[in-house]
């Protein structure tokens, strides 16, 4: 059975009780009532410590964070959209830009990422009562108080991401304190976020320095989401005045990129599957693979049931009826032949990340014509590689890929043409490495044929653009396209040229008659980020500040 981080769930929420950052994580449990336990009697072993930390980290894996939530925080955007052109529809108002104060998944996960982030720091709090008798359980200790960083770090980089700059807090929440906290400025959230990171990685193992890789932390997953931050501090992110703005000494976080990133490539830790597409039926089939996949947020729901189950697999993969033996495929993020087209034919790639194909009620695959490809899926996640019969017409096991070594070499290559204008070797090898697997020969084995060169770019905008499009081939639907775009300073462009190319092939009658919503809606200046939730402004007196232009 899958190992996951939900083990004694009913346990860890009793002795969590109902104590929650904000004001909205109250009212997101609102229908639960628990006591406040008795601080004294915590835990006092770290198997209850363990607990702890395992119910912490249950908050990644609800529909409103990992499990359904950040399958539409990708859209719309030139790789994907929401399905329907029209609004007043939860998803589809997210993903076309059509946002509004009072939208309840923007209020659900705000309040599931203070959940974990309190925790943790009740965690923090409680962490000197814990009784170690030996070395064997001081090492556990270490390695679960490195878990409960790295969750946080999670979290607030999430936040961050989303919402820019959010209320910041290191206490455990108390029912007497006043909730009505001011927001900090994301640096200061950034700060911190480095910190767990850093201090995680030096107390977790690598994936192949435990006995059973079991999907908890490693040093691996720490270091990389350290990079990943780096990389989004030394981005563009929308500020409070309402411009696009990146810090003035961006490069020394780019620096930073390269610096973690090369750790590990350097420990030879990590490498890709010799098979883009294995990466995925690995996942869709429960098979755990360290080596690529980094870390991964886990689901699981022995009925198949609403709790603690994820949408990847049917929300974001081809359609396929009801009635087939897979059961539904609901297919609610699609993709268009415009990103197709991003591979050249021989990129094995396509054929994986992109359905252009549905399954009907007999299991029969029907291909989908290109004048329709705006029904056209993501392909990485599909419901006919899951083994076994469906538990759930809807409700899935698949886990979402939070990191995986792909994005580590990518993210070196771009550091390393943001600081030095030019490519290294070493950068040149985690773009060829990449390459080569996308047409089908050995990762790490030099080939004349399709290894770029050095000379292959002029310039570090050749560089950039040629990342762009590679991030969006290799990790395409991972829900990292509208962030990147977003750090570029590139969303608002790329969403104009995608309307005008696809009104364009509507009006030529490349397409059949479409409305591309989110060409409408969007505002530069704006959507960049997402609403401080209507509820949290009430709440707070007004004391926390609404983000630009909503």
């Amino acid at each position: 059975m899958k190992t996951l981080y939900l083990n004694f769930i009913a346990i860890i929420i009793v002795l969590f009780g109902n104590i929650l950052l904000l004001n909205s994580c109250d009212d997101l449990l609102k229908e639960k009532t628990y006591d406040f336990y008795d601080e004294e009697d915590f835990y006092n072993n770290v198997s209850e410590l363990e607990l702890a930390v395992n119910g912490a980290f249950e908050v990644l894996s609800q529909k409103m964070t990992y499990g359904h939530f950040m399958l539409v925080t990708d859209c719309d955007t030139d790789l994907s959209h929401v399905k329907g052109s029209g609004t007043g529809h939860t998803a589809r108002d997210l993903g076309h830009y059509n946002i509004y104060t009072a939208h309840t998944w923007i209020e659900e996960a705000w309040g599931y990422y203070y959940s974990g982030i309190d925790r943790v720091n009740r965690i923090m709090k409680n962490a000197d009562k814990v009784e170690l008798p030996d070395d064997d359980a001081k090492k556990t200790f270490n390695r679960l108080i490195a878990e409960a960083k790295f969750l946080r770090g999670i979290c607030y980089f999430d936040l961050v991401r989303m919402w820019g700059d959010v209320p910041f807090k290191l206490s455990a929440s108390d029912n007497t304190e006043d909730f009505a906290i001011e927001k900090s400025n994301r640096e200061l959230v950034y700060d911190q976020i480095v910190k767990d990171f850093n201090e995680a990685a030096n107390d977790l193992p690598w994936h192949d320095e435990v006995t059973t890789y079991e999907g908890r932390p490693t040093k691996g997953a720490a270091l990389g989401l350290l990079a990943r931050t780096y990389l989004y501090r030394g981005g563009y992110s929308l500020q409070q005045n309402g411009k696009m703005e990146r810090p003035n000494n961006y490069l020394d976080y780019y620096n930073k990129v390269k610096e973690v990133c090369l750790e590990i490539i350097s420990s030879n830790h990590h490498k890709l599957n010799v098979s883009y597409e294995r990466v995925f039926k690995n996942v869709c089939e429960n098979i755990l693979e360290p080596n690529e996949v980094m870390y991964e947020v886990q689901f699981f729901n022995p009925s198949g049931e609403d709790e603690h189950s994820s949408k990847i697999g049917s929300y974001n993969s081809p359609e396929i009826d009801r009635n087939s033996s897979y059961g539904l495929g609901n297919s609610f993020i699609k993709t268009t032949h415009f990103f197709y087209d991003f591979y050249d034919s021989e990129d094995i790639r396509r054929e994986t990340a992109v359905a252009t194909f549905k399954i009907d009620a007999q299991d029969k695959v029907i291909e989908i014509p290109r004048n329709q490809s705006y029904t056209w899926a993501p392909g990485k996640w599909r419901r006919n590689w899951i083994p076994g019969p469906p538990k759930d017409l809807e409700n899935m096991d698949i886990n979402f890929i939070l990191l995986r070594y792909s994005d580590i070499l990518l993210m070196y290559a771009e550091a390393v043409g943001v600081v030095d204008g030019k490519l290294d070797n070493i950068a040149l090898e985690c773009l060829n490495q990449v390459r080569r697997r996308a047409y089908g020969y050995a990762p790490t084995v030099a080939n004349s044929v399709i290894d770029l060169r050095l000379n292959d770019f002029n310039s570090s905008e050749d560089i950039l653009d040629y990342i762009m499009l590679e991030r969006a081939r290799e990790l395409c639907f991972e829900g990292f396209r509208r962030f990147d775009l977003i750090r570029w300073n590139k969303l608002g462009v790329v969403l104009d040229d995608f309307a005008e190319k696809f009104n364009t092939a509507v009006q030529t009658g490349e397409l059949k008659n479409y409305v591309w919503a989110a060409g409408n809606y969007f505002q530069s200046g704006k959507h960049e980020l997402y609403p401080i939730p209507e509820y949290e402004i009430r709440e707070t007196k007004g004391k926390l500040k609404q983000n630009p232009n909503y």
